[in-house]
Protein backbone atom coordinates (compact mmCIF):
# COMPACT_ATOMS: atom_id res chain seq x y z
CA UNK A 1 0.00 0.00 0.00
CA UNK A 2 1.32 3.43 -0.96
CA UNK A 3 1.91 6.08 1.69
CA UNK A 4 0.28 8.88 -0.34
CA UNK A 5 -2.12 9.09 -3.25
CA UNK A 6 -4.86 11.23 -4.76
CA UNK A 7 -8.59 10.48 -4.59
CA UNK A 8 -10.29 12.27 -7.50
CA UNK A 9 -14.06 12.17 -6.92
CA UNK A 10 -15.99 13.05 -10.06
CA UNK A 11 -18.89 12.17 -12.35
CA UNK A 12 -19.94 12.38 -15.99
CA UNK A 13 -20.89 16.08 -16.27
CA UNK A 14 -17.53 17.02 -14.74
CA UNK A 15 -15.46 14.99 -17.20
CA UNK A 16 -14.02 18.17 -18.84
CA UNK A 17 -12.91 19.39 -15.41
CA UNK A 18 -11.38 15.99 -14.60
CA UNK A 19 -9.52 16.03 -17.92
CA UNK A 20 -8.08 19.44 -17.08
CA UNK A 21 -7.13 18.24 -13.59
CA UNK A 22 -5.26 15.26 -15.03
CA UNK A 23 -3.47 17.46 -17.59
CA UNK A 24 -2.20 19.67 -14.80
CA UNK A 25 -1.26 16.60 -12.76
CA UNK A 26 0.74 15.17 -15.69
CA UNK A 27 2.45 18.52 -16.20
CA UNK A 28 3.46 19.23 -12.61
CA UNK A 29 3.67 15.99 -10.60
CA UNK A 30 7.32 15.49 -9.63
CA UNK A 31 6.85 11.85 -8.66
CA UNK A 32 4.65 8.90 -9.55
CA UNK A 33 1.79 9.68 -7.16
CA UNK A 34 -1.09 7.20 -7.63
CA UNK A 35 -4.45 8.67 -8.65
CA UNK A 36 -7.76 6.93 -7.95
CA UNK A 37 -10.79 8.35 -9.78
CA UNK A 38 -14.06 7.33 -8.13
CA UNK A 39 -17.12 7.81 -10.33
CA UNK A 40 -20.67 6.47 -10.74
CA UNK A 41 -20.71 3.03 -12.31
CA UNK A 42 -22.25 4.34 -15.54
CA UNK A 43 -19.31 6.75 -15.99
CA UNK A 44 -16.49 4.24 -15.47
CA UNK A 45 -15.88 3.60 -19.18
CA UNK A 46 -15.60 7.30 -20.09
CA UNK A 47 -13.25 8.02 -17.21
CA UNK A 48 -11.13 4.95 -17.96
CA UNK A 49 -10.56 6.32 -21.46
CA UNK A 50 -9.71 9.75 -20.07
CA UNK A 51 -7.30 8.38 -17.46
CA UNK A 52 -5.49 6.39 -20.18
CA UNK A 53 -3.22 4.51 -17.80
CA UNK A 54 -2.53 7.54 -15.59
CA UNK A 55 -4.61 6.17 -12.73
CA UNK A 56 -7.19 3.67 -11.56
CA UNK A 57 -10.94 4.18 -11.98
CA UNK A 58 -13.16 2.79 -9.22
CA UNK A 59 -16.97 2.55 -9.35
CA UNK A 60 -19.03 4.12 -6.58
CA UNK A 61 -20.71 0.76 -6.02
CA UNK A 62 -17.65 -0.26 -4.00
CA UNK A 63 -19.31 1.75 -1.19
CA UNK A 64 -22.96 0.88 -1.92
CA UNK A 65 -23.77 0.05 1.71
CA UNK A 66 -23.02 3.63 2.75
CA UNK A 67 -24.64 5.61 -0.07
CA UNK A 68 -27.95 7.48 -0.03
CA UNK A 69 -30.70 8.08 -2.57
CA UNK A 70 -32.28 11.12 -0.92
CA UNK A 71 -31.41 14.75 -0.27
CA UNK A 72 -29.77 15.87 2.96
CA UNK A 73 -29.84 19.55 4.00
CA UNK A 74 -30.97 20.38 0.49
CA UNK A 75 -27.98 18.62 -1.09
CA UNK A 76 -28.59 16.10 -3.86
CA UNK A 77 -27.72 12.43 -3.22
CA UNK A 78 -24.71 12.65 -5.55
CA UNK A 79 -23.24 15.51 -3.51
CA UNK A 80 -23.77 13.69 -0.21
CA UNK A 81 -22.36 10.45 -1.60
CA UNK A 82 -19.12 12.08 -2.73
CA UNK A 83 -18.69 13.34 0.84
CA UNK A 84 -19.34 9.87 2.24
CA UNK A 85 -16.91 8.22 -0.18
CA UNK A 86 -14.12 10.57 0.86
CA UNK A 87 -14.59 9.50 4.48
CA UNK A 88 -14.98 5.79 3.62
CA UNK A 89 -12.27 5.55 0.95
CA UNK A 90 -9.86 4.00 3.47
CA UNK A 91 -11.95 0.80 3.42
CA UNK A 92 -10.34 -0.38 0.16
CA UNK A 93 -6.87 -0.28 1.73
CA UNK A 94 -5.29 1.33 -1.32
CA UNK A 95 -3.28 4.11 0.30
CA UNK A 96 -2.36 5.29 3.80
CA UNK A 97 -3.00 8.99 3.15
CA UNK A 98 -4.99 10.52 0.33
CA UNK A 99 -5.59 14.01 -1.03
CA UNK A 100 -9.33 14.45 -1.55
CA UNK A 101 -9.30 16.27 -4.88
CA UNK A 102 -12.19 18.00 -6.63
CA UNK A 103 -12.56 17.82 -10.39
CA UNK A 104 -12.44 21.62 -10.63
CA UNK A 105 -8.96 21.73 -9.13
CA UNK A 106 -5.94 22.70 -11.24
CA UNK A 107 -2.29 22.30 -10.22
CA UNK A 108 -0.34 25.49 -10.87
CA UNK A 109 3.28 24.54 -10.23
CA UNK A 110 5.52 21.52 -9.65
CA UNK A 111 4.46 19.53 -6.60
CA UNK A 112 5.45 16.41 -4.73
CA UNK A 113 4.39 14.38 -1.73
CA UNK A 114 6.35 16.82 0.45
CA UNK A 115 3.74 19.52 -0.22
CA UNK A 116 1.12 17.36 1.50
CA UNK A 117 3.02 15.26 4.05
CA UNK A 118 4.95 16.62 7.03
CA UNK A 119 6.87 13.34 7.23
CA UNK A 120 6.54 9.97 5.44
CA UNK A 121 3.63 8.95 7.68
CA UNK A 122 1.90 12.19 8.79
CA UNK A 123 -0.08 14.47 6.46
CA UNK A 124 -0.34 18.18 7.06
CA UNK A 125 -3.66 19.26 8.54
CA UNK A 126 -4.80 21.98 6.15
CA UNK A 127 -7.07 24.31 8.12
CA UNK A 128 -7.81 27.93 8.96
CA UNK A 129 -10.50 30.04 10.66
CA UNK A 130 -12.12 31.44 7.49
CA UNK A 131 -12.02 35.05 8.64
CA UNK A 132 -11.99 36.40 5.06
CA UNK A 133 -15.22 34.57 4.32
CA UNK A 134 -16.78 35.66 7.61
CA UNK A 135 -16.63 39.30 6.51
CA UNK A 136 -17.95 38.61 2.99
CA UNK A 137 -21.68 39.53 3.07
CA UNK A 138 -22.47 37.60 -0.12
CA UNK A 139 -20.87 34.41 1.18
CA UNK A 140 -22.42 34.91 4.61
CA UNK A 141 -25.91 35.17 3.13
CA UNK A 142 -25.48 32.20 0.81
CA UNK A 143 -23.48 29.78 2.96
CA UNK A 144 -21.80 31.20 6.04
CA UNK A 145 -24.56 31.30 8.66
CA UNK A 146 -25.86 27.85 7.74
CA UNK A 147 -22.35 26.39 7.70
CA UNK A 148 -21.47 27.80 11.14
CA UNK A 149 -24.66 26.36 12.61
CA UNK A 150 -23.77 22.87 11.36
CA UNK A 151 -20.15 23.15 12.48
CA UNK A 152 -21.25 24.20 15.95
CA UNK A 153 -23.60 21.21 16.19
CA UNK A 154 -20.72 18.92 15.30
CA UNK A 155 -18.38 20.52 17.83
CA UNK A 156 -21.01 20.05 20.54
CA UNK A 157 -21.42 16.41 19.50
CA UNK A 158 -17.68 15.87 19.92
CA UNK A 159 -17.39 17.90 23.12
CA UNK A 160 -15.14 20.55 21.54
CA UNK A 161 -15.15 24.23 22.57
CA UNK A 162 -17.12 26.72 20.48
CA UNK A 163 -13.96 28.46 19.32
CA UNK A 164 -11.66 28.61 17.57
CA UNK A 165 -13.28 26.79 14.66
CA UNK A 166 -10.36 25.60 12.56
CA UNK A 167 -11.22 23.57 9.46
CA UNK A 168 -11.21 23.69 5.65
CA UNK A 169 -13.53 23.34 2.68
CA UNK A 170 -11.76 20.92 0.37
CA UNK A 171 -8.42 19.68 -1.05
CA UNK A 172 -7.20 18.26 2.27
CA UNK A 173 -5.31 15.05 2.96
CA UNK A 174 -7.12 12.36 4.92
CA UNK A 175 -5.09 9.84 6.90
CA UNK A 176 -6.68 6.39 6.74
CA UNK A 177 -5.81 5.96 10.42
CA UNK A 178 -8.02 8.94 11.24
CA UNK A 179 -10.94 8.07 8.97
CA UNK A 180 -10.93 4.51 10.32
CA UNK A 181 -10.99 5.85 13.88
CA UNK A 182 -13.85 8.19 12.98
CA UNK A 183 -15.80 5.25 11.47
CA UNK A 184 -15.36 3.33 14.73
CA UNK A 185 -16.70 6.32 16.65
CA UNK A 186 -19.76 6.55 14.41
CA UNK A 187 -20.39 2.83 14.85
CA UNK A 188 -20.15 3.20 18.63
CA UNK A 189 -22.82 5.89 18.40
CA UNK A 190 -24.89 3.68 16.08
CA UNK A 191 -24.57 6.36 13.40
CA UNK A 192 -24.22 5.74 9.68
CA UNK A 193 -22.34 8.11 7.40
CA UNK A 194 -25.74 9.38 6.28
CA UNK A 195 -26.59 10.13 9.91
CA UNK A 196 -23.31 12.03 10.20
CA UNK A 197 -24.20 14.13 7.14
CA UNK A 198 -27.63 14.86 8.65
CA UNK A 199 -25.86 16.33 11.67
CA UNK A 200 -23.20 18.21 9.72
CA UNK A 201 -22.87 17.89 5.92
CA UNK A 202 -19.18 18.84 5.81
CA UNK A 203 -16.87 15.84 5.52
CA UNK A 204 -13.67 17.85 5.95
CA UNK A 205 -14.88 19.25 9.25
CA UNK A 206 -15.83 15.78 10.48
CA UNK A 207 -12.22 14.79 9.78
CA UNK A 208 -10.60 17.95 11.18
CA UNK A 209 -12.72 18.07 14.35
CA UNK A 210 -12.25 14.37 15.05
CA UNK A 211 -8.49 14.77 14.72
CA UNK A 212 -8.64 17.84 16.97
CA UNK A 213 -10.49 15.81 19.60
CA UNK A 214 -8.60 12.51 19.51
CA UNK A 215 -5.16 13.37 18.06
CA UNK A 216 -5.08 9.97 16.38
CA UNK A 217 -1.98 11.22 14.56
CA UNK A 218 0.09 14.36 15.15
CA UNK A 219 -1.88 17.46 14.13
CA UNK A 220 0.59 19.44 12.00
CA UNK A 221 -1.33 22.55 10.99
CA UNK A 222 -0.73 24.31 7.69
CA UNK A 223 -2.73 26.88 5.77
CA UNK A 224 -4.52 25.45 2.71
CA UNK A 225 -2.26 25.28 -0.33
CA UNK A 226 -5.16 25.38 -2.81
CA UNK A 227 -7.02 28.64 -3.32
CA UNK A 228 -10.77 28.03 -3.24
CA UNK A 229 -13.05 30.52 -5.00
CA UNK A 230 -16.57 29.80 -3.76
CA UNK A 231 -18.58 32.47 -5.61
CA UNK A 232 -18.40 34.36 -8.88
CA UNK A 233 -17.61 37.73 -7.33
CA UNK A 234 -14.43 36.22 -5.85
CA UNK A 235 -13.30 35.01 -9.27
CA UNK A 236 -14.18 38.37 -10.82
CA UNK A 237 -12.17 40.18 -8.13
CA UNK A 238 -9.03 38.23 -9.00
CA UNK A 239 -9.68 38.68 -12.72
CA UNK A 240 -10.05 42.45 -12.38
CA UNK A 241 -6.71 42.60 -10.58
CA UNK A 242 -5.13 40.87 -13.56
CA UNK A 243 -4.07 37.90 -11.43
CA UNK A 244 -2.92 35.03 -13.63
CA UNK A 245 -1.80 31.47 -12.89
CA UNK A 246 1.84 32.52 -12.44
CA UNK A 247 0.74 34.97 -9.75
CA UNK A 248 -1.35 32.34 -7.98
CA UNK A 249 1.51 29.84 -8.12
CA UNK A 250 3.62 32.09 -5.88
CA UNK A 251 1.27 31.31 -3.02
CA UNK A 252 -0.57 28.13 -3.93
CA UNK A 253 0.01 24.67 -5.35
CA UNK A 254 -3.35 24.86 -7.09
CA UNK A 255 -6.70 26.60 -7.44
CA UNK A 256 -10.33 25.48 -7.32
CA UNK A 257 -13.08 27.53 -8.95
CA UNK A 258 -16.42 26.24 -7.68
CA UNK A 259 -18.32 24.68 -10.58
CA UNK A 260 -21.56 25.50 -8.76
CA UNK A 261 -21.35 28.93 -10.39
CA UNK A 262 -18.62 28.50 -12.99
CA UNK A 263 -20.40 25.82 -15.01
CA UNK A 264 -22.64 28.50 -16.52
CA UNK A 265 -19.56 30.42 -17.73
CA UNK A 266 -17.55 27.52 -19.16
CA UNK A 267 -14.44 25.95 -17.69
CA UNK A 268 -12.97 29.02 -16.01
CA UNK A 269 -9.26 29.71 -15.69
CA UNK A 270 -7.02 32.69 -14.97
CA UNK A 271 -5.76 33.31 -18.47
CA UNK A 272 -8.66 35.54 -19.55
CA UNK A 273 -8.05 39.22 -20.26
CA UNK A 274 -9.90 41.66 -18.01
CA UNK A 275 -12.47 42.53 -20.73
CA UNK A 276 -13.13 38.84 -21.38
CA UNK A 277 -13.44 38.11 -17.65
CA UNK A 278 -15.90 40.99 -17.29
CA UNK A 279 -17.92 39.76 -20.25
CA UNK A 280 -18.55 36.46 -18.48
CA UNK A 281 -20.36 38.15 -15.62
CA UNK A 282 -21.50 41.65 -16.63
CA UNK A 283 -24.00 42.47 -19.37
CA UNK A 284 -23.55 45.36 -21.82
CA UNK A 285 -26.43 47.38 -20.29
CA UNK A 286 -24.83 47.01 -16.87
CA UNK A 287 -21.47 48.23 -18.24
CA UNK A 288 -23.23 51.18 -19.93
CA UNK A 289 -24.95 52.16 -16.70
CA UNK A 290 -21.65 51.93 -14.82
CA UNK A 291 -19.95 54.19 -17.37
CA UNK A 292 -22.75 56.75 -17.11
CA UNK A 293 -22.56 56.66 -13.31
CA UNK A 294 -18.80 57.09 -13.43
CA UNK A 295 -19.20 60.07 -15.74
CA UNK A 296 -21.82 61.64 -13.49
CA UNK A 297 -19.57 61.33 -10.48
CA UNK A 298 -16.90 63.26 -12.39
CA UNK A 299 -19.32 65.91 -13.66
CA UNK A 300 -21.36 67.31 -10.78
CA UNK A 301 -23.16 69.89 -12.95
CA UNK A 302 -24.40 67.19 -15.30
CA UNK A 303 -25.42 65.06 -12.32
CA UNK A 304 -27.58 67.95 -11.08
CA UNK A 305 -29.33 68.13 -14.46
CA UNK A 306 -30.23 64.43 -14.24
CA UNK A 307 -31.74 64.98 -10.80
CA UNK A 308 -34.17 67.67 -12.05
Amino acid sequence: MSSFGILLKSYGPDLPYAERFMRSYSQYAQADIPVFAVVPDDDVADFATMMAGRGEVIPESAWTKHLVDYRIHGNAPGYINQEIIKLAFYELGLVDNYLCADSEAVFLRPFSTDDFMSDPHTPFTFAFEDKELMVDPLYEAAYGARRRQSLMALRHELGLPDSPIVTCHNMAVFASTVTRSLAEYLQSRKMSYADAMEMCPYEFSWYNFWLEKERVIPRVLREPIFLMLHMEHQHLEYALKGVDEADLARGYVGVVVNSGFSRAHGTLDFEDSIPRALSRYVTLPEIARALVERGLRRAPRVRKLFRR
